[in-house]
């Protein structure tokens, strides 16, 4: 069958496409028509939650409410039946089931304008999606493909996992393990679309906590060499997703960038030895610094972690925990950070010696961290608690902004070097170079983002022969909610706390441990807006991430329409897994294995089954027709039947004989015949 989507024919290759032209498809927004193609990324720390919280939120207006996969009930079609409709008579109508249950999926994400929607952490085994019960019937979205990779490592199935909802018509082919390593491509980590005038990667890189650095180096390198391989073949490389880089000094809240001791007292070294610099003025704080460095070593090496026990003053819960303690005399003791659950975490923060990592692909070791690297936060806390040396919040600000950095470690060289060496362009710093305080990501355990305290480690990256087709939008500046424009800075601190918190209308977890406070509908609605290259900023229930945005023009040298998606390529079909369930339609389209028949014969053929056709119908309703006189009182028998092997032998048997009763022409005994 053949639709329209987007004013271009397109084939229909899944059940529900045809739903496209019923819900309206057009190519507008919540805040108008879109023109150009808009690509959204979003890491969303499980897509069966956040979906079951969009559903509660949105699938009312699509009449698609439903509390779980399992709470419905049947369409009105059903009540057709005579002794069905008595038996559902009485109960709710949740919703309608000719509806698709991911209707108020497809219904959000045309509200976000969004052609393309790439999701990290998907956490979706590839069981639920090859056997169709994943939540909510995520895989079959009305008007889009959909292309995953789940993880499949034994140890880690259900973890990770990326998939992108691509507008039906925009997808040449797919693959979901694009980077040539089986243990990397085991992992569901990367998913690529070809898009004809470019291809896409949606990535989710490993986050270093819980592997080692090593195997986070190993997968970005295996991500450059993948992205350098489409490069060579002539194609234009995307790469969207969630990185782990927080790259830039202005992409981390200035109590996490760091403080390399070493490099500013050598530089005071230098200013000491230098007759010309005598006369130049040192400030206060690296005085500081260099009189009493010295002295907190010293103290930190009599550092433990010591038992603590901590209460929540809310529910009178006690939990044991560990902190750093110091010993500043013979008899005097200064604890030291916050409370942690195991004793190394605690002491972490203050270890500052040099860390490295073996990288096997370049057999040495590299540095990871250099030696008396400190986050710019401890440095602060030493200084007061060990040297009584108290610096003010102006002091602290001008360390942030001039002296302290994001860090120096080697997944951030690879980041320069993809943007500096492989021609690679940051479109959100491309656009915005001077905006701070712009994270999308928070520790949401402890109510980070209602502090706006995060990083940015979410990013969408294009080839520069990509970027003049990129367009910033139709907006003024980053979104700032109800911040007065007139009077500050729209890329300053204080709007991106309106932006994050859409102006204090979010609310987080209390001490009660009864999670996020429900958002009311107008600070939900504050993450709809104009389609640009930015910054989208979704609940705090949805998600500890929101959403990075990716406008191209509406260019016909980039954006093409009406694309044929060869869904017979091997990797296509693997990235589709969703697909390999058979649908029930498929047992009745059958060719005949005895070889090919005459006209005559298949014309013969066709009145048959047409005239069998009617007849299995009418005796579909005589089947469920409980009042009639020759219906049997049980089917127990029947199945009994049905379950004994000898009826699925391949061998020829003498049928037995059936009894006048048995010959009506039910369905379940026209199948048995057959």
């Amino acid at each position: 069958q053949q639709l329209t989507a987007h004013g271009s024919r397109v084939k229909a290759t899944r059940p529900y496409s045809c739903i496209t032209s019923e819900i309206g498809w057009s190519r507008t927004c919540s805040a108008g028509k879109v023109t150009g193609m808009l690509i959204v990324s979003w890491n969303v720390a499980g897509l069966s939650t956040t979906l079951q919280r969009i559903n509660s939120d949105y699938g009312s207006e699509t009449g698609n409410a439903v509390g779980t996969d399992r709470e419905y009930s049947f369409s009105s079609a059903a009540s057709s039946f005579s002794g069905m409709s008595s038996q559902f008579s009485g109960k709710s109508m949740r919703r309608d089931r000719t509806i698709p249950r991911s209707q108020f999926f497809a219904s959000f994400i045309k509200r976000h304008g969004a052609d393309i929607l790439c999701v990290q952490e998907a956490k979706i085994p590839l069981s639920q999606l090859s056997s169709r019960s994943e939540t909510l019937g995520c895989s079959v979205v009305p008007g889009y493909e959909s292309f995953w990779s789940c993880c499949v490592d034994p140890s880690k199935r259900g973890f990770n996992g990326v998939a992108t909802f691509a507008r039906i018509g925009t997808v040449r082919s797919a693959d979901s393990s694009p980077l040539g390593d089986r243990e990397l491509d085991d992992q569901g980590r990367c998913v690529m679309t070809d898009h004809g005038a470019f291809v896409l990667f949606n990535v989710y890189v490993p986050a270093g906590g819980g592997q080692p650095l090593s195997y986070k180096m190993r997968f970005l390198n295996a991500l450059r060499r993948a992205m350098c391989v489409q490069r060579a073949a002539g194609r234009r490389v995307v790469l969207v997703g969630d990185l782990n880089i927080a790259h830039k000094r202005e992409d981390i809240h200035w109590k996490n960038r760091r403080v390399f001791v070493d490099s500013i007292l050598s530089d005071l070294n230098e200013i000491h030895g230098n007759r010309s610099d005598a006369g130049k003025l040192v400030p206060r704080w690296k005085q500081d610094l260099e009189k009493n460095w010295r002295k907190i070593k010293c103290v930190l090496d009599t550092q433990e972690a010591v038992p603590v026990q901590t209460k929540n003053v809310s529910t009178g819960a006690t939990f044991d925990k560990f902190r750093a303690r110091v010993r500043l005399g013979e008899s005097k003791f200064m604890l030291l950070g916050k409370a942690e659950t195991t004793a190394e975490e605690a002491l972490y923060p203050y270890d500052f010696s040099q860390r490295m990592y073996f990288d096997e692909e370049q057999g040495k070791e590299i540095v990871v961290r250099e030696e008396n690297c400190v986050c710019l936060d401890v440095l602060v806390e030493l200084m007061s608690k060990l040297t009584q040396a108290h610096w003010d919040e102006g002091t602290i600000r001008a360390i942030a902004s001039t002296c302290a950095e994001a860090s120096r470690s080697p997944p951030i060289k690879w980041l320069d070097e993809i943007t500096k060496e492989d021609g690679m362009c940051d479109t959100f710093r491309h656009f915005y170079p001077t905006a701070e305080w712009r994270f999308t990501c928070w520790y949401q355990y402890t109510n980070k983002r209602f502090e706006n305290e995060g990083c940015r480690i979410d990013y969408c990256l294009v080839d520069k022969s990509l970027i003049d087709f990129v367009e910033k939008g139709d907006v003024s500046s980053l979104r700032v909610c109800n911040f007065d424009i007139s009077g500050g800075n729209p890329l300053g601190e204080e709007a991106a706390l309106h932006a994050a918190t859409a102006s204090g209308a979010f609310k987080g977890a209390g001490f009660e441990g009864n999670g996020i406070v429900a958002a009311p509908k107008h600070a939900l609605d504050t993450q709809f807006g104009p389609p640009h290259s930015g910054i989208i900023y979704t609940p705090p229930s949805y998600s500890d991430h929101v959403a990075m945005s990716l406008l191209f023009c509406d260019s016909a040298t980039l954006i093409c329409d009406g694309i044929d998606l060869d869904d017979k390529d091997a990797r296509t079909k693997k990235a589709q897994p969703h697909k390999s369930q058979t649908s029930i339609s498929s047992f009745f389209g059958k060719k005949d294995s005895s070889g090919s028949k005459s006209s005559s014969s298949k014309k013969e053929s066709a009145t048959k089954k047409a005239k069998v056709g009617d007849a299995s119908g009418l005796a579909m309703s005589n089947f469920f027709r409980s009042s009639s006189k020759d219906a049997p009182t049980s089917n127990t028998a029947t199945k009994r039947k049905f379950k004994d092997p000898k009826f699925y032998s391949s061998k020829k048997r003498k049928r037995p004989e059936l009894k006048q009763s048995q010959k009506r022409d039910g369905i379940l005994q026209h199948f048995a015949k057959r």
